[in-house]
């Protein structure tokens, strides 16, 4: 019973904390990262209570953290001393204070630290997400708090976004140098939080059994977040969610082939719905946005962007082993490259997968392929399992691949997984996904 308790805290804890990251701007200030370091070290603290209580806990779960783990130790790695920086030589007097300092592989250990601290926290969350959704009534319950809170934060985005008065929760003065919509700073990391949540009540409205008022609340959740992220003017998460749709009418055709059922009505009409209340919310803005189209390659986003690539990809080859450290980027960028703006300092690569290997090297970039790998063959034999046995675990697993799936798309143009509040409802969902692999249902 004790050990039951304690779940049931880590659980209501856990998403607790994802709504909190999300409302707190998306967690990228100090002071909100601080509570969601905090707040990690408490989760472990109560996982490792559970560990002790617990005769059924599963310790063979916790390996899909694995990765993450050896990210965090990479990070580590790249702070340790190798030597003095100094020239043989030289004084205090007459040496530049950077070359005083220790060397190590980050070419900015106190951003290294940073990021290490940041990982850590992440990594502890998703351990408690693999132990806490075992169970079938967690997944459940998860499935439908995410849904819920998606389409409230959606709501709220469109209720600013028809009133807005050039302030975050119309209370917040912003930056006149940042592009916020809903509670985030830039509308394109909103629009990565509606890739993650949308397909959960999405999958549920397609594939699970369920009593009228839930589809009817699951139908209204997907339409309101769909047209929230179309609002938000981002057009790499449209064409994510266009692939998402995409990915969602190939589950249909495979899930119902043979079987005479006519799965595409009820999703067409959603879609529908959804596009036709974002043009009557926001045609003018949305026809402006899409006329940019047009400049093609002269377009200001793709010119940086392009600029940015180029120097990132020089600064990988560089450094192409042990890259320039986590979270180094911002301090390296400039002896490579230039800002687009005269007051602004380039803080990402805006592309996940490079900014991996500018900052960890082929290390990092083979951590990530081996979790990617690694997630790619749990979803598949999670969903054989389901198929064969037609679980309830099926519309759990396409919602949540297909979000993940959302994401890792965007994050070819943008760095999602560098904001805290979508890194972990990221991992949540990953958590989701993979939770089927073993252990009870």
């Amino acid at each position: 019973m004790k050990a039951e308790r304690i779940e049931q805290v880590l659980f209501i804890h856990l998403l607790a904390t994802a709504i909190f990251a999300v409302l707190a701007f998306g967690t990228v200030e100090s002071w909100s990262l601080f509570i969601f370091e905090i707040n990690a070290l408490v989760m472990a603290v109560m996982l490792g209570l559970l560990q002790l209580v617990d005769d059924n806990f599963e310790w063979r779960r916790l390996r899909f953290s694995l990765p993450l783990w050896a990210l965090l130790v990479w990070g580590i790695v790249q702070l340790v001393p190798l030597g003095s920086g100094a020239a043989p030589g030289g004084t205090p007097e007459t040496i530049p204070l950077e070359q005083l300092r220790l060397a190590t592989i980050s070419k900015d250990p106190q951003a290294t630290r940073e990021v290490v601290a940041r990982l850590l926290a992440l990594a502890i969350y998703f351990s408690v997400a693999l132990q806490v959704f075992r169970h079938t009534l967690a997944r459940r319950r998860a499935l439908t708090v995410l849904s819920i809170f998606g389409l409230a934060i959606s709501l709220l985005a469109i209720a600013q976004r028809l009133t807005w008065n050039g302030r975050l929760y119309w209370v917040r003065q912003i930056s006149a140098f940042i592009s916020p919509f809903g509670p985030y700073g830039n509308y394109n990391h909103f629009a990565g939080m509606v890739e993650l949540l949308f397909p959960l009540p999405f999958a549920w409205l397609i594939f699970a059994r369920a009593r009228v008022e839930e589809r009817i609340i699951n139908a209204l959740a997907v339409v309101i977040m769909v047209a929230a992220a179309v609002l938000s003017m981002s057009r790499a998460g449209m064409l994510s969610i266009g692939l998402q749709l995409l990915l969602f009418g190939l589950a249909i055709f495979f899930s119902r082939r043979g079987s005479g059922e006519r799965g595409l009505p009820l999703p067409i009409m959603i879609v529908v719905a959804a596009v036709l209340l974002s043009l009557l919310i926001g045609y003018r803005p949305l026809q402006r946005r899409f006329d940019t189209i047009q400049q093609g390659a002269a377009e200001h986003s793709v010119v940086t962007r392009l600029a940015y690539w180029r120097a990132s990809w020089q600064m990988f080859l560089d450094h192409p082993l042990t890259g320039v450290g986590l979270g180094a980027y911002p301090t390296v960028y400039p002896s490579y490259g230039s800002s687009s703006s005269r007051y602004e300092r380039v803080e990402q690569v805006h592309n996940d997968y490079l900014q991996l290997l500018t900052d960890a090297g082929l290390v990092g970039g083979v951590i990530g392929a081996v979790a990617l790998a690694w997630f790619l063959r749990s979803v598949r034999q999670g969903l054989r399992g389901q198929m064969v046995r037609r679980g309830e675990g099926l519309p759990i697993i396409i919602g949540s691949s297909i979000a993940v799936s959302g994401l890792l798309v965007h994050s070819l143009l943008d760095f999602n997984l560098q904001i805290p509040a979508n890194s972990l409802l990221f991992l949540l969902i990953v958590a989701l996904a993979v939770s089927f692999q073993s252990g009870r249902e």
